[in-house]
């Protein structure tokens, strides 16, 4: 079949109609008997277009001229299938429904994803990150990587400082490693024989963290500022460890 064919067996004036929601063309297609199941390019019905519109008049006129309420289009998909599952989504809080009014007839939804939902999909923040720790070393060298990490060291610790004061030393390593556990890595904090082992098993930096050692700086700087402590790190994902651990010293006088 040729392209204009093609495009020939794919049209439909009476969905173009309820598209526009131009009642009376619609009323003079059904009359002249057109095809209430004809497809537009994209799959889209007559039908599919009124539940767009949540246009219930259209779409009870369409079904008595014999609508297939249950056509899906292309991809198999009814529009009973689409408002289900938009419910489910917004069930879930993954969209969120607005009415919005257009023309006669009841206004029509309109989804957009919410924030839970954004973050399904794919992001490249540690790309970027990537990118700009390298052109920040061949601008200024890897002094000024250090200097980097460790100002993001100390930031961190002056907004946790406040809630640690009067606590004994085992209390705020205590809080410093569920905070940060909060950032969403699997950390534990042990006790060996050559001090406490604070362990993060799923570092959220880890590919940043394979080309720029600095990252591994952050967590040892934060404990000791927070704590008075000294820590030493044992293994590192950077020297390809399955996981970064640190050795914190317990002070003498705590």
């Amino acid at each position: 079949m040729t392209g204009s064919a093609l495009a020939a067996d794919r049209m439909s004036p009476l969905a173009d109609a309820v598209q526009r929601r131009d009642g009376d063309a619609i009323t003079r297609l059904l009359l002249q008997g057109a095809d209430v199941n004809a497809r537009q390019g994209d799959g889209a019905t007559a039908l599919s277009w009124a539940a767009h519109w949540n246009d219930l008049d259209s779409a009870e006129r369409l079904i008595r001229a014999g609508a297939d309420a249950n056509g899906a289009n292309d991809l198999g998909v009814t529009p009973n299938a689409v408002r289900q599952h938009l419910t489910n989504l917004e069930r879930d809080g993954l969209v969120v429904s607005q009415p919005e009014r257009s023309g006669r007839g009841r206004p029509s939804l309109l989804f957009a994803l919410t924030e839970r939902a954004d973050a399904v999909f794919p992001k490249r923040y540690g790309q970027l990150a990537t990118m700009v720790l390298q052109e920040v070393q061949e601008m200024a060298g890897p002094e000024a990587l250090d200097e980097v990490f460790a100002r993001v060291a100390a930031r961190h610790a002056d907004a946790i400082e406040k809630d640690l004061v009067g606590l004994g030393f085992d209390e705020k390593l205590k809080r410093v490693v569920s905070w940060i556990g909060r950032a969403g890595t699997l950390v534990e904090q042990t006790e060996g024989t050559e001090g406490l082992h604070v362990t993060i098993h799923n570092c959220p930096f880890r590919n940043t963290a394979l080309k720029f050692p600095q990252v591994c700086t952050i967590t040892p700087q934060l404990i000791s500022r927070l704590t008075g402590a000294a820590v030493s790190q044992s293994d590192s994902i950077h020297r390809r460890d399955p996981y970064c651990s640190f050795v914190v010293q317990r002070p003498t006088d705590s």
